[in-house]
């Protein structure tokens, strides 16, 4: 065989392998605060590309988990792998997975005193030595991208909060993220703005961005998520494709939950 069969039949051997790294990887993964136990061994595997809704009750643990996969907060127990870099309490490795994740928030958490283009070009030029330049045509395809490229010399107290939410999410996209967190992104808007949002999101699931994403918006749901993954008390307690978690959900707490959201 020569060189080159060779380094192809090793090449068809090694390229399924890389494809099965998942994005995300938590195995028992427990995180308290004093006697409360916020995850209660939490088993989730997130493939690339995938787009994953979590759902549940007010303190069953949604945020503490995305919060858990970019370090904003330290688990306790268990073991957590983004990408196939081990979330552990080596700084190298902490940079590396936030490199990776982009997060927006409930709140909008934009400097109120920069520009919104200034918001976007902090980060890719301090964090990674991107030029001004450089930076602020990074910036604007972004924020082309969530449609508001007009906004860019504004303030965030001079938009809409659907505007600062879509701030927010252009400002994450400019660090080039693999995985997008979304933690209740529509929580603190009003209903007419809700919908501007959850349009920019759907067209980064289109666009195959692998996401992760906390909320109550279960049409949203429906219609973006390959996989429900409901929680209650700290536990994982089903996963399920959304058209089975809604017709026929397993539990008799996600039963509950369903019936009080949504009717």
């Amino acid at each position: 065989m020569s060189e080159r069969s060779m380094a192809r039949a090793e090449g068809a051997t090694v390229q399924p392998q890389l494809r099965e790294v998942p994005a995300v990887r938590m195995e028992a993964v427990y995180k308290h605060y004093g006697d409360f136990t916020a995850l209660n061994e939490v088993d989730l595997k997130v493939a690339k590309g995938e787009k994953i809704v979590v759902c549940g009750p007010s303190g069953s643990g949604k945020s503490t988990l995305i919060r858990c996969i970019n370090h904003i907060e330290k688990h306790d127990e268990g073991l957590i792998y983004v990408n196939g870099t081990e979330l552990d309490r080596q700084r190298k490795n902490i940079d590396t997975v936030r490199r990776d994740t982009g997060m927006v928030f409930q709140s909008f958490n934009l400097f109120p005193h920069m520009t919104v283009l200034e918001n976007c070009i902090l980060a890719p030029m301090t964090v990674n030595g991107m030029s001004e330049a450089e930076a602020k045509d990074l910036a604007m395809h972004f924020l082309t991208k969530v449609r508001i490229p007009d906004q860019a010399e504004k303030f965030p107290g001079q938009l809409s909060g659907g505007q600062q939410q879509r701030v927010a999410i252009a400002r994450a996209l400019c660090m080039r993220p693999k995985i997008m967190l979304f933690d209740e992104p529509t929580s603190a808007l009003d209903p007419e703005m809700v919908k501007e949002v959850l349009e920019t999101m759907k067209k980064l699931a289109e666009e195959g961005m692998t996401m992760l994403c906390v909320t109550h918006e279960m049409g949203f749901a429906r219609e973006v998520a390959d996989r429900i993954v409901f929680m209650n008390e700290g536990r994982v307690v089903e996963q399920a494709a959304p058209e089975e978690f809604f017709e026929n959900p397993k539990s008799e707490r996600a039963r509950a939950f369903l019936d009080q959201i949504i009717h």
